[in-house]
């Protein structure tokens, strides 16, 4: 009997043959996460590795689980997780189950778990790959280089990314740019992901995707965990105003709604500037309407090589001090957890470098997409060295040199009652002011978060 793993499942088993074992499984249809540990995490990779029952019952037998083996794979058919034999992969409703606001905070929940637990156990959780500059819209916030656009990743470079990722633990693959469709093996690269089990997402304006059903409907077969489209507005010429492409918006709409109808998970990345930022409730409220995530994004940077041009769009005080008291509002503060920094001085930063890694379209990798840290280039070094160099603690390893930045590195932040509202973010007080200094942007938020805080509850 032949135990058919079915196309949706993303996993990754770590530390098999130990007592430490755990497989983390993602049924990208439901977008339900398993979590095996210990000899039924091993009976797991036993299984994805043959998919041969008789090979699996004699491991079972010899770890003396033989009378278990049967019930256990009846409860990874219950959940989707092997097919039974009777079952033909196109008798499967394709379609992926809506998540919905309880399930999503769940979601996220487990995955921040278990990239706690990579990194504790020295595995990378998640990769960003720019698989290119280029793109077809010409935002006026954008940070990304205009005069290396036609720079990309190329499939075969792609592959031994994706090869060395898996290695050393990698989870999640997240494909972005520039526009990531825009190179010419994007849809080979995002097979390639998924035929080594890995999640995958997708940053995107949705423009190719329009123009381009069929690369859409390929897309939709190999279960992506989450499509992100950026969507500033819902006033047509406020988001082509930021867009500078006439059409683009409903192209992006159109691509959003295909995708729901196909219940594929949705975010919508709402960027907030100077010109669209009341519009906030009203793309958040659409998004809730097709049961789609979104995220009102604030993090506006300069561009990679430092010009701060884009900074003109940054969002007035008092704009952000009424989105931060509105009820209404996806900013609102109501709820929002101070940070009691003085208990936090010996915790890292942020997570880039730890959970996370990206890969620029020139192949330098950094510890985040606006933290331009070279910590070297994979034409010379491969990214599993530059990784295991790191949890080995090399003393000349520059991300294990990151990796030990904390808090009380940092001479100008958390000096003022108003910083235990700060999400202090590395790229932005790089990119604005240089390493390991404040944002200017981040200062104002945070400045304008207590204000809101203080009225809303009256101290």
């Amino acid at each position: 009997m032949n135990l058919t793993l079915p196309t949706w499942l993303a996993f990754q088993t770590y530390m098999f043959g130990t007592e430490n074992s755990r497989s983390f499984i993602s049924n990208e249809r439901t977008h339900e996460y398993v979590l095996l540990e210990g000899l039924s995490s091993d009976i797991w990779k036993v299984m994805a590795d043959t998919q041969d029952y008789i090979k699996v019952k004699e491991w079972a037998g010899l770890k003396g689980l033989s009378g278990e083996l049967d019930g256990f794979i009846e409860a990874l058919q219950a959940q989707d997780l092997i097919l039974k034999d009777t079952i033909e992969l196109s008798e499967i409703d394709m379609d992926i189950q809506p998540v919905g606001c309880d399930n999503e905070q769940k979601t996220l929940n487990v995955i921040s778990d278990m990239t706690e637990w990579c990194y504790k156990h020295g595995y990378l959780f998640s990769l960003f790959v720019e698989l290119t500059y280029a793109c077809n819209l010409k935002c006026v916030h954008c940070y990304n280089p205009k005069d290396i656009s036609n720079i990309q990743i190329d499939l075969d470079k792609m592959k031994q990314i994706i090869d060395e990722a898996k290695e050393i633990g990698c989870f999640n693959i997240t494909f972005s740019g520039g526009e990531c469709t825009l190179n010419k093996n994007f849809e080979k690269i995002v097979e390639y992901a998924r035929s080594k089990r890995m999640s995958v997402e997708i940053f995107t304006n949705g423009q190719t995707l329009y123009d381009n059903p069929e690369l859409l409907n390929r897309l939709i077969t190999l279960y992506p965990s989450r499509i992100g489209l950026s969507l500033y507005s819902l006033n047509k010429d406020t988001h082509e105003k930021i867009t500078s492409v006439k059409g683009s918006y409903n192209k992006t709409l159109c691509v959003i709604e295909k995708l729901r109808e196909k219940n594929i998970n949705v975010e919508i990345k709402n960027f907030l500037l100077n010109t669209n930022c009341k519009d906030c409730i009203s793309v958040r409220d659409y998004a809730r309407k097709i049961n789609a995530s979104s995220v009102a994004d604030l993090s506006l940077i300069p561009t990679i090589e430092g010009n701060k041009k884009t900074l003109e769009y940054v969002v007035n005080e008092n704009d952000l001090y009424e989105l931060y008291k509105n009820p209404s509002s996806p900013l609102y503060m109501k709820d929002i957890k101070k940070r009691d920094v003085t208990k936090l001085q010996n915790e890292s930063l942020c997570y880039a470098g730890c959970h996370t890694l990206c890969i620029t379209p020139n192949l330098d990798i950094h510890p985040c997409v606006s933290l331009p840290i070279n910590l070297g280039n994979f034409n010379r070094i491969s990214l599993k060295d530059i990784w295991r160099n790191a949890i080995k603690k090399a003393p000349d390893s520059k991300l294990y040199q990151w990796q030990q930045v904390t808090i009380k590195d940092l001479k100008e932040c958390y000096k003022e009652d108003y910083c235990e509202f700060c999400g202090y973010c590395a790229g932005m007080g790089m990119l604005e002011n240089g390493y390991l200094k404040k944002s200017d942007v981040l200062c104002r938020q945070a400045k304008m978060k207590q204000k809101a805080y203080l009225e809303i509850n009256k101290q």
